[in-house]
């Protein structure tokens, strides 16, 4: 019986689908380690480029000081944590995500309102992709309320 179960998991493997990505989404087959920020002291250690997959780790939420409070926090059992990102052109930008932690985008203290929600392409590990107008400037990515302590990000202009 487990010789069967062993081969079963092996030709399913092989059979997998492998999701095609659009070509804009390619950066996300490569990740570098992010560590997140639990305070705004952290955050010049935790940035996010533009355009670059990274697997991040993610923080216990009562460790979290966040720079605005999320509108979703969490409770004690979940994960978050703070990212600084520089924009360098004004347009629409998507955060693409591997988990489902809520994304909070922030400038100058004030929240940044989203535009469009989407999911990921089946089997790629993408979770959900959410859109931003945002004019030039330094943002903060948090992301909040996850049950996960890690995932992959990905932030792109699109427009």
């Amino acid at each position: 019986m487990k010789k069967l179960l062993v081969i079963g998991v092996l030709v399913g493997s092989l059979f997998a689908q492998e999701a095609v990505l659009p070509l804009e989404l390619d950066a996300w087959k490569a990740l570098s380690y992010v560590g997140a920020a639990k305070s705004v002291d952290e955050l010049s250690t935790a940035t996010l480029k533009v355009a670059k997959a990274s697997y991040v780790g993610l923080i216990s939420t009562p460790k979290m000081k966040y720079v605005i409070r999320p509108m979703n926090e969490g409770g004690t059992v979940s994960y978050g944590g703070m990212f600084e990102v520089q924009i360098n052109e004004s347009g629409i930008y998507r955060v693409v995500l591997g988990n489902a932690s809520w994304i909070d985008m922030t400038k100058d203290g004030k929240p940044a309102q989203s535009i469009a929600h989407s999911e990921g392409p089946k089997n790629s590990g993408i979770r959900k992709m959410v859109d931003y107008k945002l004019e030039s400037g330094m943002y903060v990515l948090q992301l909040s309320a996850g049950a996960d302590n890690s995932s992959a990000i990905l932030v792109m202009k699109i427009k």
